[in-house]
């Protein structure tokens, strides 16, 4: 069974959406294993609050293969180039680990660390709905690989 986790800060505060999280990995699980791994925010001024977080962030993002950053000004992909991009990797028998930072984003250095990028939208989501829309698209890759009609 494939593997992903997912690594965020804080947990959804709207019930609504954390149903919608509860509902994406019910539908993932026939097709992997998907670990949610909640991390607290820090407190403080922003800069330092980006280190603080950095430094929870490091050692999980250390022990993946190819660990991505949820970053606004990481490539865009389609739904299409993005279950090849993971049916790739798990033809490769890699994990997937997917980090998405916090209110303020990502401390610099942690970004220059870890050059794997990926942009759900041009657009800015709140925190809680990237979430539900990473989640989404896992579903809709797995349905794109096995030729469902889902992503239609």
């Amino acid at each position: 069974m494939h593997s992903i986790q997912v690594l965020a800060f804080g947990r959804p505060k709207l019930e609504p959406v954390r149903d919608l999280e509860r509902h994406y990995l019910t539908l993932l699980r026939p097709f992997a294993k998907v670990a949610m791994v909640e991390l607290s925010e820090a407190k403080g001024d922003p800069a330092r609050q980006l280190q603080d977080e950095a430094a929870k962030l490091r050692p999980k993002l250390q022990g993946a293969r190819s660990p991505v950053l949820l970053d606004a000004g990481g490539p865009v992909m389609t739904s299409e180039a993005f279950a090849a991009w993971v049916g790739a990797r798990f033809d490769r028998g890699e994990s997937l680990c997917f980090a998405l930072g916090s209110s303020h984003g990502y401390d610099p250095a942690l970004k220059a660390e870890f050059p794997g990028k990926l942009s759900l939208s041009p657009m800015t989501f709140p925190h809680d709905l990237a979430r539900v829309l990473l989640l989404e698209q896992l579903y809709r890759a797995f349905q794109i690989l096995r030729g469902g009609p889902y992503h239609k």
